[in-house]
């Protein structure tokens, strides 16, 4: 039995933690009501049907570029001013960022702040990862994992409160951006006063501290070694990332044509799969507090190669769906465990870490779509897949020997109360 060491956790941790579950929340939201708005931010762009296409595609590329770039460079902000005033100023700016979006309908505008946008997007995520770690080693266990759990949570309430908005308001996104960016900035600014200050830390790392075999003292990290190890990191976030894109642009298409079954059929797919990673989350840090990270990210990777070759070739809509939902669990614990390990490997250099991993990681926005398209058009639409499968076999083989390390054991936390 784990037992846990509570003494840390005061009310003011509990109040930080339900203040990053929110974030999260807010972040996950954002996505959706841009998402369930495009129809609509589109008509009111003068950009509808193919000949649009291509021009709404930069602002899109916009949004994904910033993303990656604030997901980066905002490292060194975190570890100079702390992860709660980078979250209280990005976490404040981004709901802002939908607003303005929607009242000058000028192409160079949209992309301009659909650019902005994506720093936003970036950063936020970034320092509220960096604040989930700081938050983390309170509680000494791992907590992440619920934390991203709220991501697709936050974006089923937003995502429906956007569906309503594109049915009353199908010719202009004003409306939804406005009232759902404004009811999210409201959010935000009380969120932001439960945020942990920079002072507020534990220095000793749980797993030094209290595991089976606790080492003496911290190994003795060259800052070369940390940049490497984060860059390996960020290396496999990017390859689970891209099989994430790969369901969420192409999944309802592939078993559309596949399998011959209604776009209504394969869009239940795609929900199987999010629900799977919703649900994976839910569970994944007593998982991970029981077995260790190195552990559950190699039988993470084993269930999203085993639900990509169900999707691959499973022949029958029931095998696919198998296969949607054992690909959502096996990615759902893989990003959060490991953007927590970034976040303790050097605690100093916390946000610069965590933003190396995440900034490799959002470049799947970039490199995926590409990548993707081309597989479809040279080998056709059957062998999509192939290359995500490929990827996560690297990832099983390569992921746990990179994140095995001195400071981290994959025995059971045994904490003494």
């Amino acid at each position: 039995m784990i037992k846990r060491d509570n003494s840390l956790i005061t009310k003011r941790i509990r109040l930080a933690r339900l203040a990053t579950f929110g974030g999260f929340m807010l972040i996950g939201a954002m996505i959706y009501v841009w998402s369930t708005s495009v129809s609509a931010y589109r008509k009111y762009l003068g950009l509808e049907g193919a000949l649009g296409d291509a021009s709404f595609g930069l602002i899109a590329l916009g949004i994904g570029i910033g993303s990656a770039a604030g997901a980066l460079v905002i490292g060194k902000f975190i570890d100079l001013f702390g992860a709660k005033s980078v979250v209280g100023c990005t976490l404040i700016l981004y709901p802002v960022s939908i607003i303005v979006m929607g009242y000058i309908p000028e192409f160079w505008f949209a992309f301009a702040i659909g650019v902005v946008m994506g720093l936003l997007r970036g950063a936020t995520d970034s320092a509220l990862n960096a604040h989930g770690v700081q938050v983390e080693r309170f509680y000494k266990r791992p907590i992440m994992s619920g934390f991203h759990a709220c991501y697709p949570l936050g974006g089923f309430i937003f995502g429906m409160l956007g569906s309503y908005f594109a049915g009353i308001s199908p010719d202009s996104a004003t409306l939804p951006f406005t009232i759902l960016g404004g009811t999210l900035l409201i959010i935000s600014f009380i969120l932001s006063r439960f945020l942990l200050d920079k002072h507020e830390i534990v220095e000793e790392d749980w797993q030094e501290q209290h595991t089976d075999k606790a080492v003496s003292h911290a190994p003795n990290y060259t800052n070369r070694y940390i940049i490497i190890l984060m860059i390996g990191y960020g290396v496999l976030l990017l390859a689970s990332m891209f099989g994430e894109n790969a369901v969420g642009d192409w999944g309802q298409e592939y078993m559309h044509r596949t399998l011959g079954t209604t776009t209504a059929v394969a869009a239940m797919a795609i929900s199987f799969f999010s629900g799977a990673q919703f649900l994976g989350r839910l569970f994944g840090d007593r998982l991970t507090e029981r077995y260790g990270a190195p552990r559950i990210v190699f039988y993470s990777g084993i269930l999203a190669i085993a639900g990509l070759l169900l999707q691959t070739f499973g022949g029958s809509v029931t095998i696919v769906f198998v296969g949607y939902s054992l690909f959502g669990l096996g990615l759902s614990c893989l990003a959060p465990i490991m953007l927590s390990s970034a976040g303790r490997k050097d605690p100093k250099n916390a946000g610069r870490n965590i933003s190396i991993v995440n900034g490799l990681g959002y470049s799947g926005m970039l490199l995926a779509p590409a990548i993707l398209s081309t597989i479809v058009s040279t080998f056709g639409i059957e062998r999509l897949l192939y290359f995500p499968i490929a990827l996560m076999i690297i990832f099983v083989i390569i992921a746990p020997a990179i994140m095995r390390d001195k400071k981290d054991n994959n025995k059971p936390i045994k904490v003494a109360i």
